[in-house]
């Protein structure tokens, strides 16, 4: 997000644009900076190899989620409703992981 001339911007587009486009409230999100977040993590993890996974309980926004699995990215998710978010935007399910405490016997059997 930008200040300039006393107005906000995301990726260029004022936020007043936004919302007389959309209404308020609204979540906007920066599809390039959450690229280029993902992208400087695995970097510098990139020697591990590790199976990065992102919180699908933080943001299931299906579009997001959408693209965070092309990007390569697995989910972790505490719900039957979060995991079943993350099968819907295709994440491959040898990349979810189930966590949390509390699970049900529904939830265990589903997973």
């Amino acid at each position: 997000m930008n200040y300039k001339n006393n107005h906000f911007y995301i990726e260029n587009v004022s936020t007043e644009k936004i919302a007389k486009k959309y209404g308020t409230p609204v979540y906007s999100y920066s599809l390039k900076k959450i690229k280029n977040n993902i992208q400087n993590f695995k970097n510098y993890f990139k020697s591990f190899n590790p199976l990065i996974c992102f919180s699908v309980k933080s943001n299931s926004n299906l579009e997001i989620l959408k693209q965070i699995k092309k990007m390569g990215l697995g989910a972790d998710v505490v719900s039957q409703g979060e995991m079943m978010k993350a099968l819907r935007a295709r994440i491959n399910s040898k990349k979810i992981v189930f966590s949390g405490v509390g699970k049900t016997s529904k939830e265990i059997s589903y997973a």
